[in-house]
């Protein structure tokens, strides 16, 4: 009888136990990642220097070794009307540990009055985490699946127009 209710009990201890080590694990990569100076740390840096900060609605993706906090996405693939979605950022960390950033890529998303989105990646090169030099390039996810390469001021001119102004380099 005692052997039945051992039974019984121990599939619910495991999933206890491993419920526990879920919660454990989510909590702990959180502060990992809060940790990260190339994180959230790093948005003040990054507004300064015209680069698109990680907004508070974006997660951590990548959470292993030495990818660890360094991909960034909205829980959201497609904006609502007259919003302006922040898709997804990469980072890439300076090796030199005298800085922060070295390069990163970003995503942005907006329908227009057709109902079509057009993306704009933003693709950032740090210098010594006091220069930025930026290409980007903007299309459409359907079909007529126009694209335009943009250099600094084609990438200037396009967060202009999108309302994204602490990103115009001035």
């Amino acid at each position: 009888m005692k052997n039945i209710n051992l039974k019984k009990h121990l599939f619910k201890i495991v999933l206890l136990i491993f419920g526990i080590y879920l919660t454990y694990n989510y909590f702990d990569n959180k502060k990992k990642i809060a940790d990260l100076d190339y994180g959230i740390k790093a948005n003040v840096l990054r507004k300064s220097l015209n680069v698109p900060i990680i907004d508070e609605y974006m997660t951590a993706e990548s959470k292993y070794d030495e990818f660890f906090g360094n991909r960034w996405e909205s829980w959201r693939e497609k904006p609502k009307s007259d919003e302006i979605l922040h898709v997804w950022k990469v980072v890439i960390p300076s090796e030199n540990e005298q800085y922060i950033l070295d390069e990163e890529m970003d995503a942005y998303r907006m329908k227009n009055e057709n109902g079509r989105i057009a993306q704009l990646n933003i693709y950032s090169k740090i210098i010594k985490d006091s220069f930025l030099t930026r290409t980007g390039r903007i299309f459409y996810n359907t079909e007529p699946r126009e694209k335009l390469e943009l250099n600094e001021i084609g990438v200037d001119s396009v967060v202009k127009s999108w309302n994204l102004n602490y990103l115009i380099k001035k």
